[in-house]
């Protein structure tokens, strides 16, 4: 994947107007093309987080910032979201609350139009995002006659059709059922896999997500731990921070075996499965 750093955080603290740290000196690095869970506890700092890095500093006007910030070689804290427009895309939790638009093409076209593209241009790209979150039969559709995980794929879709350098997810899935989940998680890993995006998603069930991931980063205010996915939860009890460890992570670890990658904790199980089969 591509090496150079496209988010960078030193020091960042945030903090309330009765002192109490919501982010506390917190410093990492991310590479452009990396595939970042970002997980912890409720009220750990995982939506501030998010919210600094896609610059939107308005949001922080009644809290003290300090530390550094650069997005894309955007120094956040002191530029804010308009240097990062159509840079940065994010999905949030709720989906009804980011519709604009009657039609699924009109709520894909809302963001291309603001961004002043060409008509030509303009249909190009709602036909490329219809494609790669699987919509395309929707695409005359009322939004309002969708199902969660439906709309969720359309504001997806709204924010793939940017062609965003950054994409964040934050907990894009709290209000759909497993199947829903898992192929919502399906269709961003495809586009990241063909994209030169990076994804940042903040996720407490893991189950769904890690097998994507380059990166784990937990959080709980300040950094925990970051790295490796497998690395991490070799060196941290997850659970203590309300995250959902991946079964077959745990099945593996308790039949004393140390896997390198999501893969091989998956090949573990399997032959411990198989053991007794000729």
């Amino acid at each position: 994947m591509y090496m150079s750093v496209c988010i960078e955080t030193r020091s960042l603290s945030v903090e309330n107007t009765e002192g109490l740290k919501i982010l506390d000196d917190v410093s990492i690095d991310i590479s452009c093309g990396d595939f970042v869970i970002v997980s912890g506890p409720s009220g750990g700092g995982k939506s501030t987080l998010l919210k600094i890095f896609i610059g939107i500093v308005e949001a922080f006007r009644n809290l003290k910032v300090s530390g550094y910030v650069r997005v894309l070689d955007v120094d956040v804290l002191k530029e804010g979201f308009r240097k990062l427009l159509g840079k940065v895309g994010i999905v949030f939790q709720n989906p009804i609350n980011e519709i604009f638009s009657l039609t699924v093409e009109e709520e894909i076209a809302f963001p291309l139009e603001n961004m002043n593209l060409e008509p030509i241009e303009i249909s190009k790209r709602i036909d490329r995002a219809l494609h790669i979150v699987n919509i395309e039969n929707l695409r005359n559709r009322l939004v309002h006659e969708l199902s969660m995980g439906q709309i969720q794929r359309v504001v997806l879709a709204s924010v793939i059709a940017m062609e965003p350098q950054i994409l964040l997810l934050d907990e894009p899935c709290a209000y759909m059922d497993p199947g829903s989940k898992r192929r919502f998680y399906e269709y961003v890993y495809s586009y990241w896999r063909n994209s030169n995006v990076t994804v940042i998603v903040v996720e407490h069930d893991l189950d769904y997500v890690l097998g994507y991931a380059t990166k784990l980063l937990i959080l709980n205010r300040r950094v925990v731990a970051y790295g490796n996915p497998i690395d991490v939860l070799s060196r941290v009890r997850v659970e203590d921070y309300g995250i959902k460890e991946p079964i077959y992570i745990k099945m593996c670890r308790g039949f004393g075996k140390s896997a390198k990658s999501v893969e091989e904790a998956i090949d573990c199980l399997k032959k411990f499965i198989c053991r007794d089969r000729k």
